[in-house]
């Protein structure tokens, strides 16, 4: 009976590991999805689901270490609507989350199939973010969402590019580690391009530390007042981040650079360490130890007790 309890409790155990977990293994393109991992890096947790959380980690980039397809590239025209669809147990962003999608493209001559993104190469095409209302409610618009879209900026200019998706369940952030990411990166080509300069840009890791409020994060109590999306603003065109409004699931919202969503309580200092911190790094905070000095033009902001950002 002993070793019957045993072999169920492990059943149940592993049942519980892929409960609402999901991947990306389909990219859409003129509105159809196209096959598994036909034009997706086939991810590390195709077959267990499980998320990634370490935001250190070469995974947090397309989560494809292992290196388990070569998938073909397909062409997409700048201004089109592309997206991913969701598989998984169930096939929706079942956990409340935000989600961002970056692109980066390829050096000239490389084949993206074969390229590693190193360095700072990624800019934000899109993200969906939390809808807060001063702290009665937290809502999130992703929620049992089964497929996404969104428009690559016309002013993208041509070549091979990855187009990278992210869904941040934060349902358990309450804790360094706790945020699960959900991940995968598609390659396409990008014909027709403009002559925008993309940006900001950030790298992978690195964009991330696991602190930033939007990541470490306690959604049931106290409920947040505001939530800060994580990474950068989103390129739309031209030479800069800019908003974009999006309606998800009869909810529209306008997601703007972060220095227009955080409601701040104080500007600090930024004197007492040597070196200098990047925009959107943290530079402050209650245990935080690090440079509290931002590059020009950037001010080191209060977000909350433990969390201070470069903005």
């Amino acid at each position: 009976m002993k070793s019957f309890l045993s072999i169920a409790g492990a059943l149940l155990l592993a049942a519980t590991q892929v409960s609402s977990h999901y991947t990306w293994p389909d990219f859409i393109v003129n509105g159809s999805p196209t096959s598994d991992w036909q034009y997706v890096r086939k991810t590390n947790n195709y077959q267990d689901l499980n998320p990634q959380t370490d935001v250190t980690s070469n995974d947090i980039r397309c989560y494809n270490t292992q290196k388990l397809n070569t998938p073909s590239t397909v062409s997409v025209a700048a201004g089109s609507k592309v997206g991913f669809t969701v598989s998984g147990n169930p096939a929706s962003l079942y956990h409340a989350g935000v989600l961002n999608v970056y692109m980066a493209k390829a050096p000239s001559g490389t084949d993206v199939a074969s390229w590693d993104p190193t360095g700072a190469v990624w800019f934000k095409v899109y993200q969906i973010s939390a809808v807060t209302d001063g702290g009665s409610t937290i809502t999130f618009p992703t929620t049992n969402m089964t497929q996404i879209s969104f428009t690559i900026p016309a002013a993208t200019p041509s070549g091979q590019y990855l187009i990278r998706t992210e869904h941040i369940a934060i349902h358990s952030a309450s804790y360094y580690g706790g945020a699960q990411f959900y991940i995968a990166c598609a390659q396409v080509t990008v014909t027709n391009g403009g002559s925008g300069t993309p940006g900001p840009l950030v790298a992978f890791p690195g964009a991330y530390t696991g602190n930033e409020p939007g990541i470490l994060i306690n959604i049931y109590y106290p409920i947040p007042t505001t939530y800060v999306q994580p990474g950068p603003a989103v390129w739309t065109g031209g030479s800069s981040g800019g908003g974009v409004t999006t309606t998800n699931g009869g909810v529209t919202t306008t997601q703007a650079p972060p220095t227009t969503t955080i409601k701040t309580s104080a500007t600090v200092s930024a004197t007492s360490a040597p070196g200098t911190v990047a925009q959107y790094q943290q530079c402050g905070g209650q245990g935080y130890t690090g440079a509290t000095a931002c590059v020009s033009p950037f001010k080191c902001t209060v977000v909350n007790t433990y969390y201070s950002q470069c903005l």
